[in-house]
């Protein structure tokens, strides 16, 4: 699927289950430049050529409060806010049955989607400020939905260094999945038909373990892999492969590094999660970097807030060199 608009866009702002606060509070209702962090994400949306309507789930009452009427009436496209459930998977799966027509939800939710088996949504993150609507359009653009059912946002490090801390001024560093072909760093937008992911409920298992600097989500997740029968010994043996040369990352020994990723292939670990998911899994690779720039610590959203203009104006120039590039080819 390319150049497809009128998506629906579920945000979600979540607070229940595995979800990870700063400074005490939901990430999603933290401000920058006057405006929390979800406010900046539905600008983006707003932005975006692709999007046509958005569902936001989470604190239904706390969102409205934030999302004033003032800001509401300044956004075009219909908005809509549900409150969350007790975790991401289900958040997500109540946000995509109300994209659903009222009178299939009911049979799509019990027969495997029925007519609505294919339908498309575009899941993002709430606590990514630096998100722009020309990157959410490169994603779906670079999503090719006719061979695939599940399609995850990526970032290449080069693409991302521009944001990383220099002598004079603070910034993120961030940490990468090592491949053969690069280093990638995993943003907060997936492109998914849900009826098409039949083990999507693994996703919450995922979600849960997702910090793998802590050594019992590193054996947990093993342990997940391992227990669920097809296509695990060539999961395990990425997922090993992965930590290892993260591991090396981080204590600054590159050409270890370099001699694991060599070993890992974007399309070895693809399958392995296509296998997993019981879903065709791919990944689409961004070049502008925002979605990739997610507030989980405090230190991160410091370097944000000091820093947010300049980036921002950065991301727009790149926009359009980009823009320029595509129109004269």
């Amino acid at each position: 699927m390319r150049n497809y608009p009128g998506l629906k866009t579920i945000v979600v702002v979540g607070d229940k289950g595995k979800s990870h606060p700063v400074l005490g509070k939901n990430k999603a209702f933290l401000e920058v430049e006057g405006l929390p962090l979800v406010g900046h994400v539905l600008k983006a949306l707003e932005e975006a050529q692709s999007v046509a309507e958005i569902y936001v789930i989470g604190p239904k009452k706390r969102l409205e409060e934030v999302l004033s009427a003032s800001f509401a009436s300044a956004l075009s496209k219909p908005i809509r806010i549900f409150e969350q459930r007790s975790n991401l998977y289900e958040n997500i799966w109540t946000a995509f049955l109300e994209t659903l027509p009222a009178g299939q939800r009911d049979e799509a939710a019990t027969a495997g989607g029925g007519l609505c088996a294919d339908n498309v949504a575009l899941v993002i993150g709430s606590d990514m400020p630096l998100v722009t609507g020309p990157e959410v359009d490169e994603f779906v653009l670079k999503c090719d939905m006719e061979k695939y059912d599940c399609v995850v946002g990526v970032t290449r490090e080069e693409d991302l260094k521009h944001y990383y801390p220099n002598d004079a001024k603070q910034g993120i560093r961030l940490a990468y999945l090592h491949f053969r072909e690069g280093n990638l760093r995993q943003n907060n937008m997936w492109l998914v038909r849900p009826f098409k992911v039949r083990n999507r409920h693994y996703i919450q298992t995922m979600y849960d373990l997702r910090y793998q600097k802590e050594p019992g989500n590193i054996v947990r997740l093993a342990w997940e892999i391992l227990r669920r029968g097809k296509g695990v010994w060539g999961a395990l043996g990425n997922y090993f492969l992965l930590q290892t040369s993260l591991l090396f990352a981080r204590l600054h020994l590159g050409f270890m590094r370099d001699i694991v990723r060599r070993l890992t292939r974007i399309d070895s670990v693809v399958n392995c999660i296509s296998k997993l998911l019981e879903t065709r899994f791919s990944y689409a690779c961004t070049t502008l970097g925002g979605a990739a720039l997610d507030v989980d610590r405090e230190q991160e959203y410091e370097s944000i807030k000091a820093r947010f203009t300049e980036w921002m104006s950065y991301q727009e120039k790149k926009a359009g060199e980009i823009i320029a590039r595509g129109n004269s080819g």
